[in-house]
């Protein structure tokens, strides 16, 4: 399994991912350079810091989770078909290791890539939020790590799951697809908050069962904080949709029971394919 995690690793350099991680992390890293204009300027020095750092730690970390997201699905979802079809599953299958060793080494691979790319991008939010405001901890940073962290998960399972069976592009459009089914939970339970429709709730729930997007936000959201005031404008519980739900430690239990199950139904599928 060690060999084909180094092999998914090396793949992933040779499509060029890197240049991926590379451009995020020198996109974060230019709000080192933003400066303080408009309504930041009234406030004391101090406090214009605190507010921009707030902001900009939370919307620096749902760009890493889109961009955390998107990597894993277009690593993974040609993972199996493209490889068949240049022919090099067909070259290691026929060795002596099991096809769970194949498939649970490129979804490790895939995920460490994708992980290493995060603690990157965390370590540069990180840095610009502490030279912008040195006398905070911004531990926050770290404490929401794990949850974005998620977010490669499920979509390496997802993608792998639907490379066994479809070509490089549907694989990668049915992947889409499932995004944005898990991001229409929060669209659906903010117009049934809005106009208290019953079919909305519904939809809400059934989409966040489907694909469990709104379970990893609430998280990441809970261990980022509320946003920082600027006269009363923006404040605590307006950090996303799910501002009225509290996490639950089930939550992560269903997101982890989500990623298993569909990597054992990816791993059987795989078994059963002919090479």
């Amino acid at each position: 399994m060690v060999t084909i995690v180094y092999l998914t690793l090396k793949e992933a350099v040779r499509r060029r991912a890197t240049l991926i991680c590379v451009l995020v992390a020198l996109a974060l890293l230019g709000a080192s350079r933003i400066p303080l204009l408009g309504r930041f300027q009234l406030l004391p020095p101090e406090e214009a810091s605190r507010v921009f750092v707030g902001l900009y730690v939370f919307f620096a970390t749902s760009i890493v989770k889109f961009f955390a997201s998107g990597l894993a699905i277009g690593l993974a979802a040609g993972t199996i078909s493209t490889e068949l079809e240049r022919g090099l599953l067909s070259s290691i299958l026929p060795k002596p290791i099991s096809r769970l060793a194949v498939y649970g080494g490129k979804w490790l691979g895939i995920f460490l890539f994708c992980a290493a790319s995060v603690v990157v991008w965390e370590l540069v939010i990180y840095g610009v939020a502490a030279y912008r405001e040195p006398g905070a901890s911004h531990r926050n940073v770290w404490e929401s790590l794990p949850y974005v962290l998620l977010y490669p998960a499920v979509f390496t399972t997802l993608g792998m799951l639907f490379s066994n069976f479809a070509s490089f592009p549907l694989a990668f459009g049915m992947t889409i697809l499932a995004a944005g089914v898990g991001w229409s939970e929060g669209t659906f339970h903010v117009l049934n908050r809005a106009f208290d429709i019953r079919l909305l709730a519904t939809l809400s729930k059934m989409t966040g069962y489907v694909v469990p997007l709104g379970r990893m936000s609430r998280w990441a959201s809970e261990a980022l904080g509320p946003l920082p005031a600027l006269e009363g404008e923006l404040g605590a519980g307006t950090t996303g949709p799910f501002r009225d739900i509290e996490t639950t430690g089930a939550d992560l239990a269903y997101v982890i029971g989500y990623v298993a199950l569909l990597f054992v139904l990816g791993a059987v599928l795989f078994q059963r394919r002919d090479v």
